[in-house]
């Protein structure tokens, strides 16, 4: 006969085999110990629990059999498992579903279980739970993953999912109720009808899991299941009386059963928190809804929660320095909050247990106090001050624009107190200029700060009260009456007026003034160049040691404090014509203090190829290694790693590194001394040096007065600042920074107040750093600190960065300037100042990406945390152990997407969310995340495009009233109606992992706020628009972008008609049934008299016979276009637009054939990309020139093309020409071109001619 350990013993041998086979043969064992596990709980119930009945003792015995037999033909550990066993395993489907079907019927009848075997049972039950839900994370990096998550969203939706987890939890606790009611020795008097009960839902359960198991394929039974699964999760929940006083029973007597606790936790420490996880699990079910029970309060119910998660961080962190007495009223706590949670899921109660309840519940938030006290924990609802203390003013002015916007609303829950928002924005506006003052002497006078300080509050809890009537849930736990604000702000300005009169505050405000310095008007913005004094010695000695020295491969390592220019040299060594000629291959990667494999494979093969194809995107860690190893072996090769903080980093990439023997290099960059292998090491580290006086000097020079000479009158204060440096680059050059936004006579205050007992060059830094900081006006703070909320070394797109300081209110509107270009001017700004880095340059050399130092990156991350601007949490500790502050504003997570949804986060201030998967770059497997609604109710910024959210757009994010920024990632289609009640909408951003179009509803139109539709830049993707009863439907006014709409051949300029203002438009014109034929077409485009920059292109269906005409609007700047074909004699249309700086003609644009240049077109034109189709390309003479401001010309892949104009060697503009697979006679025009610029005294202009070999013979 096969026991349980005989299942479990083969069970352990299959997982063996799998794990140990090939990848071909692993799918067998798992499919027979899949079988096995269901056969294992089935058998274990009917064992234990069965009846006499000869029919099932037959079929035991047959399972027995078949068990034995798996077990003795695996016991050799064979690599090799035949298909019939899961055949046998499959055959008894029939007779265990009716045997299952006949013992819940009659369970209810039978004697209550013993408890060990009924938590034996709720094991295997929930071991076969945890197989189904994570099973598929095996096949993550597998070949098999496109085709097996084909295959289960074919079976499995995510509601369904959702229910297996909800019954996951359920039986989890239980399990965790069961084994807290025996370690507190409730006798089976009190436990016999709920064990019984709890013994039929398991019945039930396993059932359920068996049908999931064998036949989840056809529909009508997965909907069969889900309805059982919803059954049961009903019957777990004490919502039935009998049920309800069965679970007060045991946890009542739990309470007042007598035994030493220390004995007990020496048994088993985690019984209690176990059971203290399940209860918080439920009491966040209810918290997340928007029904409470009638004996409490919402806010008294979000107290519990908080103390009961600060007592399970208590028991966690803390265990040792628990006495008896503390161990008693823990054990005491966890049965009352046991009892609370399960009356919370009554529907009705009656008036004397309510009492009863109630009563429970204030002893238990007294007795939470006590433990708290006693362990040093203070409730984060105590303070009312806790609010950022970042551009407060700012704030102030963002709330005024708000409560103006809700005047102007007629609908929602608002409408009834319109008059008293009214009256509270223009009291805040009749105190603007007042208010201007305070700030400005606040910290002169400690009445003024207090004042300050009043107002600040004020403010942060009309802002709470408002947006509470918004979402229609009172979220404040003592808010203010309407009188009462209007009443306080009438109080704060008469009270303002008697600490200072108007002339002392005059003069104090002339004093201010004069003592400020600031330039009324900003400089006009640098241009973006490195500027890279010094190291000229130390870059001969590494290049030295790069050309010369061993044939093996080494790493040369620069090793140096933060700041000091490690990753500068490595740049100037990187990009010198001595190197870049002597080496094959190089390549850059930033590793950082948190880095990912296949980030880093990737980001080393994108240096090797240039590009990278899908395939590669696609690939797993091992894979990408191999290719690194292959495109690396036989060449000579120099590999950047900067910023190296350990050496796991070298552990892991080293295999991918061949060693040919012939002179390839390793550098790495760090702060840290022991990160490289020595045996790997030409020599001693290269400890970077600082920069001398004179190169300090220069450095100096070159940021403050480009190309002029130094004021003599100044001489004697650079000295002095450029000394305080002490050869530090980024010191030089942030101090560089704050001195180019002052008026010379202020320079003399810097000085002063730079402080000499720094002596650590790294305090030095900080210093330097919170100095910048101080300097910085108080609308810029909040935007440089939100550098802090990304990776380290993450470069950050434009766009992205000015999107998310918009919707959180950062930038205000004016007339003068949309908030898109506003917003960039702030950026322009932190750049000039020499705290922002440009990464990546637009091809009209305005700033595309953009990072900040690593140093400074630590610094706004705790500024961040100090100025109580953002809350960081990161891994599963710091999740689990959080607790809410009172006036939370911004959360950043750095986890998995299930850490984030197991820890239960209870956050409804919060503002904005941002989450980072520090792991995969997109998992695989979906999460369900409609939690979040009811969890951060009052977000206005919410990104999780690094979660799968799946198949299905999370339809609960319409409750989200106060969005305005949204970004989500999964393989979704469609855009549910209900997206039109997210009023305040700005930004909706897709990141789509798969080859879809995302179908807009009709309901778009609604969303007047919208500025920015975007989806990611796969060439299949886009969105659908919808083009029924266009007639009429509502203009989008406000639209700033659109990228990748997905428009109709026949008719774009219907719904293109429906964004009159906006500015960049990427489009893809698809051919319908309707447009089925039509040979020609003119796309006008000159209603938008706005757009600045186009690309368009056709998508897949577009026929070479097509004859298409544009009517660009004249405001146009940058245009891209591919795959039209069309003819050369159209590009005069193009050239005679009168404000274009970009033009790129990529693949397809033009037919092949000949480009004869008319003079006096393209007058504005900066960037050219020519990318095939084109043979000659020639000027006619004109007096009024070709191209006059082109700066760069790129021709790829141009391999008929004869030669390039010569009247391009005229230009006094032109800096930079690349080649790459063109012709030999077009390179050799080219460098003729190089030859003329260098006659006229150009010797700066840069040619860049790659594979250019075609035509050669």
């Amino acid at each position: 006969m096969a026991s349980s350990t005989c299942f479990n013993s083969t069970l352990v041998d299959l997982e063996f085999l799998r794990n140990v086979s090939a990848v071909k043969d692993g799918h067998k064992f798992k499919k027979v110990s899949d079988g096995l596990r269901y056969l294992r709980t089935f058998h274990m119930f009917a064992r234990k629990w069965g009846n006499d009945d000869p029919s099932l003792e037959a079929l035991l015995v047959r399972i027995e059999a078949t068990v034995l037999e798996v077990a003795q033909k695996i016991q050799p550990f064979h690599l090799s498992l035949d298909d019939d066993y899961r055949d046998d395993i499959d055959s008894f489907n029939q007779e265990i579903n009716l045997w299952y079907i006949n013992f819940s019927d009659c369970s209810r009848q039978s004697c209550s279980p013993v408890r060990d075997e009924l938590l034996e049972f709720i094991d295997c039950l929930l071991e076969n739970l945890v197989d189904f839900l994570f099973w598929r994370d095996v096949l993550d990096n597998s070949w098999l993953t496109s085709i097996f998550y084909y295959y289960w969203n074919l079976i499995c939706d995510e509601a369904f999912i959702e229910l297996l987890e909800a019954l996951k939890e359920k039986l989890i606790f239980l399990k965790n109720f069961i084994r807290f009611t025996a370690l507190q020795g409730t006798d089976h008097v009190h436990m016999g009808h709920l064990l019984t009960h709890i013994k039929t839902v398991a019945v039930s359960a396993a059932h359920v899991s068996y049908i999931i198991q064998f036949e989840n394929n056809d529909e009508n039974v997965r909907k069969e299941i889900q309805f059982k699964i919803q059954r049961l999760l009903q019957s777990i929940k004490p919502s039935d009386p009998q049920v309800f006083e069965a679970y007060i029973q045991a946890l009542t007597a739990s309470k007042l059963s007598k035994h030493s606790h220390t004995v007990t936790l020496e048994v088993d420490e985690h019984i209690l928190e176990d059971f203290l996880d399940s209860i918080l699990s439920n009491l966040w079910e209810i918290l997340k809804s928007s029904t409470f029970p009638k004996f409490s309060t919402k806010h008294q119910l979000q107290i519990l929660y908080e103390g009961l998660r600060s007592l399970r961080n208590i028991l966690k962190k803390q265990p040792k320095n628990f006495d008896e007495k503390m161990w008693d009223i823990s054990w005491i706590v966890v049965s009352d909050a046991g009892l609370i949670t399960s009356s919370l899921f009554m529907d009705a109660m009656e008036d004397g247990m309510a009492k009863k309840m109630d009563s429970i519940l204030l002893d238990l938030l007294e007795r939470i106090k006590l433990i708290r006290e006693k362990f040093g924990e203070q409730s984060t609802k105590g303070s009312t001050l806790n609010f950022p203390k970042v551009d407060e003013l700012g704030f102030i002015d963002f709330l005024i624009q708000n409560l103006a916007e809700l005047r102007a609303r007629e609908d929602g829950s608002i409408v009834h107190a319109k008059h008293q928002i009214h009256t509270i924005q223009e009291q805040f506006v009749s105190l603007r200029p007042f208010l201007g003052k305070i700030v400005e002497l606040r910290n002169e006078q400690q009445e003024l700060h207090c004042l300050w300080s009043r107002v600040v509050e004020l403010a942060y809890r009309v802002e709470l009260l408002i947006d509470s009537l918004v979402i229609e849930d009172i979220l404040e736990y003592s808010p203010m009456p309407f009188d009462s604000i209007i009443e306080e702000i009438k109080i704060i300005k008469l009270d303002g007026l008697k600490i200072f009169d108007r002339e002392c505050l005059d003069k104090k405000l002339k004093k201010v003034t004069k003592k400020s310095h600031h330039l009324s008007s900003e400089r006009s913005m640098p241009l973006i160049n490195d500027d890279i004094v010094g190291f000229e010695d130390e870059a001969t000695s590494i290049m030295d040691r790069l050309k010369n020295g061993a044939r093996k491969l080494q790493i040369v390592a620069i090793v140096g404090m933060a700041g000091l220019g490690k990753t500068t040299l490595a740049k100037i060594v990187y990009n010198d014509f001595s190197i870049t000629s002597h080496f094959h291959i190089r390549a850059w990667c930033c590793v950082s203090q948190v880095y990912d494999k296949k980030h880093l494979l990737l980001e080393i093969l994108t240096c090797v190829f240039g590009k990278l194809s899908n395939k590669y995107l696609g690939m797993n860690e091992e894979d990408l290694a191999l290719e690194l190893y292959r495109s690396l072996k036989r060449n000579r090769y120099l590999i950047i790693l900067d910023d190296v903080w350990d050496i796991d980093a070298w552990n892991s990439l080293e295999a991918s590194f061949p060693d040919d023997a012939n002179g390839s290099r390793i550098i790495y960059t760090s702060r840290l001394l022991d990160v490289a292998p020595k045996e790997k090491l030409d020599q001693e580290p290269h400890f970077l040096r600082q920069l001398t006086d004179d190169e300090s000097w220069k450095l100096f020079k070159a940021k403050l007065f480009p190309g002029d000479d130094w004021p003599p009158t100044l001489h004697e204060l650079g000295t002095q600042l450029v000394e305080w440096c002490k050869g530090l680059p980024l010191t030089i050059v942030i101090l560089a920074g704050i001195l180019s936004t002052m008026e010379q006579d202020g320079w003399k205050e810097v000085v002063e107040n730079l402080s000499p007992s720094t002596v650590s060059s790294t305090e030095k830094c900080k210093n330097m750093l919170e100095l910048s900081y101080i300097h910085l006006p108080n609308k810029l703070k909040p935007c440089l600190l939100y550098f802090g909320a990304f990776p380290e070394d993450q470069e950050l797109t434009t766009k992205k960065l000015t999107v998310l300081w918009i919707a959180e209110g950062f930038v205000r509107k004016t007339e003068s300037k949309s908030l898109e270009d506003k917003a960039k001017d702030f950026l322009m700004r932190l750049i000039s100042r020499s705290l922002v880095m440009v990464t990546k340059k637009t091809s009209s050399g305005g700033v595309k990406t953009c990072r900040i130092h690593d140093l400074l990156h630590e610094f706004c991350v705790e500024k961040a945390k100090e100025e109580r601007f953002f809350q960081f949490l990161q891994g599963s500790d710091e999740l689990f152990g959080f607790n809410e502050p009172h006036n939370l504003r911004r959360m950043c997570i750095y986890s998995t997407p299930e850490q984030f949804k197991m820890s239960k986060l209870f956050c409804p201030r919060v503002r904005c969310l941002l989450f980072f998967d520090p792991g995969e770059r997109f998992r695989q497997n979906w999460l369900n995340l409609s939690f979040i609604t009811g969890i951060f109710k009052l977000v206005r910024v919410l990104d999780l495009s690094q979660i799968n959210l799946g198949i299905s757009f999370p339809i609960e994010v319409e409750l989200l009233a106060q969005l305005r920024y949204l970004a989500v990632g999964g393989r979704m289609k469609s855009i549910p109606s209900s997206i039109a009640k997210l009023a305040n909408l700005e930004t909706l951003v897709f990141i789509v992992e798969a080859l879809v179009q995302v179908v807009l509803p009709n309901t778009v139109w609604n969303l007047k706020k919208l500025r920015h539709l975007q989806i990611n830049n796969s060439y299949e993707v886009g969105f659908s628009l919808p083009d029924n009863d266009l007639d009429n439907a509502a203009e989008l006014c406000n639209l700033d972008t659109f990228s990748n709409a997905m428009l109709p051949w026949e008719n774009p300029e219907k719904t293109l008609r429906k964004f009159p203002n906006i500015r960049k438009l990427k489009g893809k014109l698809f051919e319908s049934n309707a447009s089925y034929g039509e040979n020609n077409k003119v796309l006008a485009l000159n209603y938008l008299s706005k757009l600045e920059s186009l690309k368009v292109y056709p998508f897949k269906t577009y026929r070479k016979l097509y004859q298409i005409e544009f009517c660009f609007p004249l405001n146009l700047k940058k245009l891209t276009l591919s795959g039209f074909f069309l003819p050369w004699c159209n590009i005069s249309t193009i050239g005679n637009l009168p404000n274009l700086e970009v033009l790129k003609l990529l693949g397809g644009a033009f037919r092949l054939g000949n480009w004869d240049m008319e003079g006096g077109q393209f007058p504005k034109l900066i960037f050219l990309k020519l990318e095939g189709s084109i043979v000659r390309w020639t000027a006619s003479e004109s007096e009024d020139g070709h191209l006059p401001c082109l700066v760069k010309l790129v021709l790829n892949s141009c391999y008929s093309l004869e030669e390039v104009p010569s009247c391009l060697g005229d230009s006094s503009t032109l800096q930079m020409i690349e080649m790459f697979d063109c012709s030999v006679s077009a390179a050799s025009s080219v460098k003729q071109i190089q030859v003329e610029q260098e006659s006229m005294g150009n010797e700066n202009l840069k040619v860049v001619i790659s594979s250019c070999n075609w035509g050669s013979t």
